[in-house]
C-alpha cells in the first residue's frame, strides 16, 4: 500500500510540475491577447474619433513625451505642436482612409502600427497619400502614442 500511495503522489507531484508552466504560459498568452484586443479597440476608437474629429479625444491618445514627423518633413516636438496641427486639419471638411499595412503587438509594453493612409480636403483641392507608423507605448493600462511618423507616397 505504501509503494502504491508513494507512487501516485510522485505521479501527482510531476503531473502538477508539468502543468504548472503550461498554465503559466498560458496565461501569459491569454494576457498578450487581451492587451492586443484592447489595442485593437483603441486603434478603432481613435480612428472614430480622428474621422470625428474630436480634438480632445484625439490627443488624449497621445503621450506627453510624443514626437511626430509629418509627410512633408515637419517636426513636431511635443504634444501642443501635435495639437496644433490637428487643430488646422480639423478646420477642414476632410475625408480619409487609413488601412492597415503592418501590426506588431509586443505583448501588454509596446505596439508598432503601419497604415497606408490617404488624405483628401475638396473644398481646397489637396490630396497626400502616405505611409503612417504609429508606435504605441502602455501606460497605466491605456495605450498612447508616442511616435508618429508619416513617409510621402505618390497620390493615387
Amino acid at each position: 500500500m505504501r509503494r502504491w500511495y508513494a507512487a501516485a503522489m510522485a505521479a501527482l507531484g510531476l503531473a502538477v510540475l508539468l502543468a504548472v508552466p503550461s498554465a503559466a504560459g498560458a496565461g501569459r498568452g491569454d494576457t498578450a491577447r487581451g492587451c492586443e484586443r484592447h489595442f485593437d479597440a483603441a486603434v478603432a476608437d481613435f480612428d472614430a474619433k480622428f474621422l470625428a474629429r474630436d480634438l480632445p479625444a484625439v490627443m488624449a491618445y497621445y503621450h506627453d513625451e510624443a514626437v511626430q514627423i509629418g509627410s512633408n518633413g515637419a517636426y513636431r516636438k511635443d504634444k501642443a505642436a501635435i495639437q496644433a496641427n490637428f487643430t488646422g486639419l480639423f478646420t477642414y471638411d476632410f475625408t480619409a482612409t487609413f488601412p492597415e499595412v503592418k501590426k506588431v503587438v509586443d505583448g501588454c509594453r509596446g505596439a508598432t502600427l503601419v497604415v497606408d493612409f490617404t488624405l483628401a480636403i475638396p473644398s481646397v483641392n489637396f490630396k497626400q497619400h502616405f505611409y503612417n507608423a504609429l508606435t504605441f507605448v502602455r501606460e497605466r493600462g491605456e495605450w498612447k502614442i508616442i511616435l508618429d511618423v508619416s513617409s510621402p507616397l505618390p497620390v493615387v
